[in-house]
């Protein structure tokens, strides 16, 4: 539904609406077994007919982990990295419906003494629809509310049940919503949560990433992120060589920043930082996202 505004934006406003949609969310990939999850989608689309294309690289690494509610390290462990490219792509069929395609190639190592091998392989693939059903606008700015069901798929049969796991491969059934805010000044806030349905030994999940942001100057966006992930029981991490990391309970709650930077109409620069501040049977991981954007 759209309200009719009482104040049409103005041909400035309208131009820095445009620009926004280059503010493409975190990445979908959805590395488990400790690995980060991206942060969440935003309110923005791309509008009919447009896409927008991000190719990035991620690096994460943690030595220290949770097990049940307990950080520790142990050499066993030692320092593990994961390490990868991830490919986002999002079409507007219309303007109140976007279609996200993304997929992951992840590589894992480890230098504990363990010695538990390296593993590499494509991950993950998700596919998603945006559908925003409500829209109000204002003198202000607007609020709107977005449906967002989804399906994560496993590329390859990769090894799941170890610490350099890439994940933990299985197919996530994902009913989420997205509300957002934003103003004719450039900030904006969105919300995202609802519920995974986990095929397979992992327990569903409920996520909520939350995302605030301003862009500078009709170029530079700005954007902090809280995301924090709950999942609906599963088992601690038992001691070694008895482990089954699919079934362990992994929640956790991650913060970060994220950058974008428009060089041109169509091609801009972005980057995140996260870090993590609690969690459950994960690692404690902090990492970096760094890549290019395409508009079409």
């Amino acid at each position: 539904m759209h309200a009719p505004s009482s104040l049409p934006p103005s041909a400035a406003t309208r131009t820095r609406w445009a620009a926004l949609r280059f503010l493409l969310p975190g990445l979908a990939a959805c590395l488990v077994a400790s690995a980060p999850r991206g942060q969440g989608e935003t309110g923005f689309l791309r509008g009919a007919g447009k896409t927008d294309v991000a190719v990035t690289y991620f690096l994460d690494t943690y030595d220290e982990f949770w097990v049940g509610g307990d950080r520790v390290s142990m050499p066993g462990v030692g320092e593990v990295d994961r390490m990868g490219y991830n490919l986002y792509a999002a079409y507007g069929l219309r303007d109140d419906l976007d279609l996200i395609l993304s997929a992951s190639y992840v590589e894992a190592e480890s230098d504990g003494a363990a010695g538990a091998p390296d593993e590499s392989d494509l991950q993950a693939a998700v596919l998603a629809a945006k559908w925003r059903v409500l829209r109000r606008q204002y003198d202000w700015g607007e609020v709107s509310f977005s449906l967002l069901p989804g399906v994560s798929l496993p590329l390859t049969d990769y090894e799941n049940n170890a610490i350099t796991a890439i994940g933990d491969g299985q197919i996530d059934w994902r009913g989420r919503i997205v509300g957002h805010i934003q103003t004719h000044g450039g900030t904006f806030a969105s919300i995202e949560t609802g519920y995974d349905h986990r095929i397979g030994k992992p327990k569903d999940e409920i996520p909520i990433h939350l995302t605030v942001g301003h862009t500078f100057a009709n170029r530079f966006t700005l954007s902090p992120f809280l995301s924090v992930v709950e999942s609906l029981g599963g088992t601690d991490i038992g001691p070694p060589g008895t482990n089954d990391f699919p079934t362990n309970e992994e929640d956790y709650v991650r913060t970060g920043l994220s950058a974008y930077y428009r060089l041109c109409e169509d091609v801009g620069i972005t980057g995140s930082w996260r870090t993590t501040l609690d969690g459950r049977n994960t690692g404690d991981v902090e990492g970096f996202t760094l890549g290019l954007v395409f508009g079409f």
